[in-house]
């Protein structure tokens, strides 16, 4: 039973957890979100446990609720997740629940209080599932975990059930319905890279992110995200110097890896559908030893697939890929962790971004070479994450991470064509490109009372180093003609590039979130970064070597109000390096970033929601433009602003219904040139976008277990060229889901994208068209136990 009101039995000489009986007994919760006081009288019904609590501990919090099948102490922790609220085990049968003491400390670094001595180590509640599609948490804008309504930036998470529920294949597609972002900028992109723009500008490199660290890709061996290992999506907007340093203006995405977890359910899927797809996963873990001190996971994944697309002789494009990513986690002690993450991947892709297609005509001939066309990437990644709290002051965190990647992409494509004749001018080219990268990140994170205020300080140091070895092979092929289509077959070409890039990147930051009667947060953070480029002519053996520094800042205040609502404003900076030099010989510097932003983030406390609005100003300078007194070299004298509103939500409506949606509207704008861009919009970036996902899930009666979802995403009209004389037109799309769970273990699904089919043009540039995905269903089937 739950006891509300003060705890009357003194607490023991020790602490103690539950008894090993209890500890490796499980119950099947089925808590729905709600007031956290209801919530706790529901699990200690559940589990025949006594909770005891000060009700005034917990006036006005919600909790997110709780399904699935756990211990009684993994149920407890993620019923407290969001909130500040700690606990401890009395006895086998009681637990005490009162609010995560600051300051106090004893002699053997425990916290006391009241006589009930409080241990355990402090999870990242943002490496936890997000429960449905809210996320309150959010490591990624300040690198601690910081609620999204104490951060003064725009933040969206995009969670594990939301990606399940849409059966997302790619990061890009997991947010297709957020805000402020635009992805498929080429249509049916093969090569599996995440094309995302955020506020206009792309993110594909510099804002690539997985569990904090950089993920640095150049020419096209880019480190691919397989979505069914991570556990979430974070996405911030804006410069993010004063904590990432080198990154583009519109924002990062950081990728959380799916990790070990005590409590965690096994799954086996199956899935099959559009284009021959057959695709095999497994998702195992949990407790190796009897106290959970060491833990493990093993996901993996095998697909066989072809494309959209096939060659006119009747030739698949094959879209295959293993995947295999074990971790383990090891838990010393309560004040200490350590999680070893590794993922091997295996990829055979296609090459051909659809059929041939102009302005004027789409043409239904696919203009490469069945058999020499290819795109196999092979990458591997091995990495660390370390914790240890020293007391309840002080933490030292350490992330660590090598990466591999090694890409051999060569294809026929098209030069140009002839709509008269139906010739098609092709050429043969050949890019194989590989990359090397080290990364660490060190923070030291003190949490400290001074006066009135409650701080959360973080001091960093980070430094990566990668090598990208990159050649380019290129010649003529032999023309193919509509009309009468013949494959020729191609052989590869002498290289007449080749290069070998090393870049390394250091830096030091430090960001202190000050709590200030508890209810202003003032966020301040700066950071000095150093870059250096060394980029090597294998030919020649000559090299050019490019340092770059730079310092760049962050300021927010954020004021929290008792019903939930919070306003922010933010400034915030960022920085880019170039390469290149002007016709003078002097070495282009970093385009520079800044936003403005002012904003309003609501978290209800009856029902579980986030709702989010934002206005921005975002204006990225030094922006490399054409020379007026030379056309064949640049200046940076150009500059880009995008400012705009976005707002977003998501929401459990109600028992089983999930809601996800945004609108943009981006006012882009090239503000200063020398070219013909001058005063337009910038290519391929809609002024107005929108999206909203919706899902019920039948809670009772003949249809219980019934689940029914659909979703609209509108992109406006786009620009394919800097005078803005061609235009796409608008496009909506329709997604729709159906799944049942048939009972506690086995589970259907049935998911289609672009149901209706719908034709559409992302951008036309080089002569071409690119046109997106056509409708794709694909239909699942999983057993959890």
């Amino acid at each position: 039973m739950a006891v509300p009101g003060m705890a009357q039995a003194a607490a023991p000489d020790a602490p103690q957890a539950p008894g090993l009986a209890q500890a490796a007994q499980t119950w099947a919760f089925e808590i729905p979100a709600q007031d956290l006081a209801a919530a706790l009288l529901a699990y200690a019904q559940a589990t025949g446990i006594q909770v005891v609590f000060k009700s005034a501990d917990l006036a006005g919090l919600a909790t997110t609720g709780l399904k699935g099948e756990m211990t009684a102490e993994s149920g407890l922790r993620l019923l407290l997740a969001q909130s500040d609220l700690t606990y401890e085990f009395a006895s086998a049968s009681s637990v005490v629940v009162r609010p995560l003491p600051r300051t106090a400390t004893g002699e053997d670094g425990a916290v006391t209080l009241e006589g009930i001595t409080v241990e355990g180590y402090r999870n990242i509640t943002s490496y936890l599932p997000t429960e449905g599609y809210v996320s309150y948490y959010s490591v990624a804008a300040t690198k601690s975990d910081t609620p999204v309504v104490e951060t003064p930036q725009s933040i969206s998470t995009v969670g594990r059930d939301e990606m399940d529920d849409r059966n997302v294949k790619t990061v890009a597609e997991a947010m297709r319905y957020t805000a402020g972002v635009t992805v498929d900028s080429y249509g049916v992109d093969p090569r599996g890279f995440d094309t995302i723009k955020i506020r206009g500008f792309d993110s594909v490199t510099t804002g690539s992110f997985r569990d904090g660290l950089r993920m640095d890709g150049n020419f096209f061996a880019l480190y691919t995200t397989e979505p069914y290992g991570i556990e979430r999506v974070d996405m911030m907007r804006g410069p993010s110097g004063a904590l990432y340093g080198q990154a583009e203006a519109g924002g990062v995405i950081d990728r959380t890896t799916k990790r070990p977890r005590a409590d965690m359910r096994q799954e086996l899927r199956v899935d099959g559908g559009s284009w021959e797809t057959l695709q095999g996963a497994f998702d195992l873990g949990g407790a190796i030893t009897e106290d959970e001190s060491l833990l493990f996971r093993l996901t993996g994944l095998g697909r066989t697939a072809h494309t959209e697309f096939d060659y006119n002789d009747g030739s698949h494009q094959n879209n295959d890929r293993l995947y295999f990513a074990p971790a383990l986690t090891w838990n010393p002690d309560h004040d200490t962790s350590f999680t070893l993450l590794a993922d091997y991947m295996n990829d055979h892709r296609p090459t051909a971004f659809g059929t041939l297609a102009t302005e004027e005509v789409r043409t239904g001939v696919v203009a490469g070479e069945p058999g020499f066309d290819e795109f196999h990437q092979e990458q591997f990644a091995l990495g660390y994450d370390f914790r240890h709290r020293f007391n309840d002051l002080l933490e030292f965190r350490q992330k660590a991470r090598y990466i591999y990647v090694d890409v051999d992409y060569q294809g026929v494509s098209t030069e140009g064509f002839d709509p008269a004749t139906g010739t098609i001018v092709r050429s043969v080219w050949s890019a194989p490109d590989t990359v090397h990268q080290g990364v660490i990140d060190n923070q030291l994170e003190s949490r400290f009372e001074l006066g009135p205020t409650f701080h959360v300080a973080l001091f960093g140091l980070d430094y990566s180093h990668s090598v990208d070895t990159f050649s380019y092979h290129y010649g003529p092929a032999d023309p193919l003609n509509i009309n009468n289509i013949v494959y020729t077959g191609a052989t590869v070409p002498e290289p007449y590039q080749r290069t070998e890039q090393t870049l390394q990147q250091a830096g030091a930051y430090l960001q202190d979130q000050i709590t200030i009667y508890d209810n202003w947060i003032l966020t301040l953070g700066g950071r000095f970064s150093y870059v250096r480029q060394e980029t090597e002519d294998r030919f020649t053996h000559t090299s050019e070597t490019k340092n770059d520094n730079a310092f760049t800042g962050r300021a927010g205040v954020t004021y929290l109000f008792d019903n939930g609502l919070a306003p922010y404003v933010s400034y915030t900076q960022g920085f880019t390096p170039q390469n290149g030099t002007t016709r003078e010989g002097e070495t282009f510097v970093p385009e520079e970033s800044e936003q403005y932003e002012i904003g309003l983030k609501y978290e209800p406390k009856d029902f579980n929601a986030l709702f989010t609005v934002a206005a921005f100003q975002l204006t990225k300078t030094d922006v490399l433009t054409v020379d007026p007194d030379d056309l064949f070299s640049s200046v940076q004298t150009g500059e880009v602003r995008t400012r705009g509103v976005e707002l977003e939500t998501k929401a459990t409506l109600m028992e089983g219904l999930d809601l996800a949606a945004s609108y943009t509207f981006l006012d882009a704008k090239v503000t200063e040139s020398n070219d013909e861009d001058l005063g337009k919009r910038p290519v391929n970036v809609p002024e107005h976008s929108a999206a909203a996902w919706l899902k019920y899930t039948f809670q009772d009666g003949l249809l219980e277990g019934l689940g029914i979802g659909g979703g609209l995403r509108y992109v406006g009209p786009t620009y394919n060229d800097l005078a803005n004389d061609s235009e796409n037109s608008s496009y909506l799309l329709v997604d729709a889901a159906l799944d049942y769970d048939l009972n506690e273990n086995l589970s259907f699904q049935v998911n289609a994208n672009n149901l209706f089919d719908r034709e559409y043009v992302t951008i036309c540039n080089s002569g071409s068209c690119y046109y997106g995905t056509g409708l794709r269903v694909l239909a699942g089937m999983s057993y959890r136990w």
